[in-house]
This record gives C-alpha cells, structure tokens and sequence, in this order.
C-alpha cells in the first residue's frame, strides 16, 4: 500500500519507520483525551509486536475513567529510553505535549519524530507526518496502518484505537464521520474491541463530582446575537468546591453546542496562573479557525481551541467579541 495522507509520509514509510525502531516512545499530548491516549497505547502495542523496547509518555496524568484502557498504569510522565523513535500523537505541534518540550529539548532533538495527527493545523513538524486532516480521530489514522504493519489486531490493540474513535467522533455523530471511519470501527469491534463498554465509560457515565461541575459550568451560560454565540466559564473554584478536575469538563462544550440556533459555542477555563484554554465548537455556518485564529489557535473547522491570557475575565470578552466577528451580521 502506498497511500499518502495529505501532504505527509505515506502508510508505507511510516510502517517502515517502526519496523526498524529498536525503541519506540510514544507520547501523548498535555491535558489527554481519548484519542491521544488510545492512539499512544496503540503505537506502543504495535512497536512492541514488531520487536521494539516501548514506552508511553504523558506529562499530565490520565483521568480515572481510562483504568480500562490496556497498559494506561505504565504511562510515564516523562521519556526515559534512549531516543529513537518518538511518535507524537493527535499533537497538532510539538509545544502542544506540554513542558516537555522544553524541558526535555535535548531528548527530542536526538529523537526521530514521527508525527501522526487528524487536526487541519498541524504545522507538520515531524520528520515524518501521517496526517489526514479528514479523519474523525488520530485512531482513525492508525488503525489504517495496522494492515499495512502486519500486526494482528486483537482485543488489546482494538480497544484503544475504538476509545480514540468514538470519543472524537462523539459516538458516530461528528460531521467528520465518514463511511471509511464506520467501516474501520467495525473492524475493531469484530477484533474484540467491547463498544458498548467504550460508549460508556468513556459517553454516557457521569461521576457525581462532575455532574456537579457541570451544573456549575452550565450556571455561567451566556449568549450573544440572540443565542447564535453561546458561552461559559469554569473557574479553579468550581473545581475546588465540587472536587472536581479538569478533565471532568471535556464533554460539557458538546453538551453546550446542541443550544438551538448556536452557531458558536465556547468554554473558557482557568488553568492556573499560567493560561486560560478556549474550547470552540460550531456549526456549519461558521468555521471554528477563524474564531481561534486571533490568539494563534488551532484545530477542525467544527472543533477548535486556543491558548489565551490568564485573566479569565477579559478572555472570555476578546473569545465572545471573536465569536461575534466570526458569525458576522
């Protein structure tokens, strides 16, 4: 198979790129989601069955609901194997793991870097780049490699490629979801992936510290242009008075976005002293890009996000006056 996704490597020269790693580092991006993780675990099992020492590297720890995951107690915060192969995945750039970055500059200097991603503002930063701006998650992505790699596909390496799947095509329903993506997750769950565990833990159920926040969360709503841009805040003190963390959030802007008439939804959270993250979803009137373009963010078309200032309050006016440019008269 020679298939080229995008203007990247192709499936071939990436298969080749594991095959011939001794170690294989598989990282995550800061504040990880499902697909991150999933596709990270995912890279790992394959490098491992193809004969390569493996880690997995995340710089903030994953959430609680992931304990069913394969392999998600061995994460590690930080590299530890000599470098060779860092495959960095769903990260649309490389600051985008987090400190580690920097932090560990050097590491990553030394690393070949295999970039594989779904997002239209990846700036390719990889020697190697399997990115398919068209695909519903980085899981996708990889689960298009597993032929081509030879490996088999059991339960173990299914499951977190159907996590990543599901979670960032939100169950089936993302506008990204294609043919191609269905037909992928049905071979994932003839492998053994459980789907309807999946949907569970990682959809349907609710902690009742997060429910709580959520509460919160939806008690700040707000609306411009008669509900066209739609809002919210989370606050380091929701977090405090629920008990709450912030991964407990993801979700709650989807939740947001079926306000009727709501072209643009945000969520704005604090994050410490250092940032406030901006979480956009839209609809097909308006592209998500051209929200988060003004604090140099990234993303989908549907789905964005940026890294802003870290006075909440004067964010959330510069995101709502961007939402309100981007919807237009």
């Amino acid at each position: 198979m020679t298939t080229t996704l995008d203007r990247g490597s192709t499936l071939a020269e990436v298969a080749d790129a594991l095959r011939n790693a001794r170690r294989v580092t598989a990282i995550c991006h800061e504040n990880p989601d499902a697909d991150t993780i999933g596709a990270a675990i995912a890279v790992a099992i394959m490098a491992e069955r193809l004969g390569a020492e493996v880690e997995i590297v995340s710089i903030d720890e994953p959430a609680p609901l992931f304990a069913f995951l394969p392999r998600i107690e061995s994460i590690r915060r930080r590299p530890q194997l000599e470098p060779d192969l860092a495959v960095v995945c769903d990260a649309a750039t490389l600051q985008r793991v987090g400190r580690i970055a920097t932090e560990e500059a050097a590491w990553f200097t030394r690393a070949r870097l295999l970039n594989v991603d779904h997002h239209v503002s990846s700036d390719y930063f990889g020697d190697l780049n399997l990115v398919d701006p068209y695909a519903a998650a980085t899981c996708e992505v990889l689960a298009r490699l597993v032929p081509e790699l030879g490996v088999e596909l059991d339960s173990e390496l299914a499951t977190p490629l159907l996590t990543g799947i599901v979670r960032d095509s939100h169950g089936f329903s993302d506008p990204s979801t294609s043919g191609g993506t269905l037909r992928l997750a049905g071979m994932l769950v003839d492998a053994g992936a459980p789907l309807a565990q999946i949907h569970r833990y990682i959809l349907a159920e609710m902690p009742y510290p997060m429910m709580a926040l959520w509460g919160r969360i939806l008690g700040t709503m707000g609306q411009e242009l008669n509900g066209r841009v739609v809002y919210a805040t989370l606050t380091q003190q929701m977090l405090d008075e629920t008990g709450a963390q912030q991964h407990d959030a993801d979700g709650v802007v989807e939740f947001m976005a079926k306000a009727k008439g709501a072209d643009v939804t945000m969520l704005l959270r604090e994050t410490g002293s250092a940032a406030t993250r901006l979480s956009v979803r839209t609809s097909s009137a308006v592209d998500a890009l051209t929200v988060v373009a003004t604090f140099n963010g990234g993303g989908h078309s549907r789905r964005a996000g940026a890294t802003m200032a870290p006075n909440l309050s004067r964010a959330l006016l510069e995101a709502v006056d961007a939402a309100v440019r981007a919807v237009g008269p």
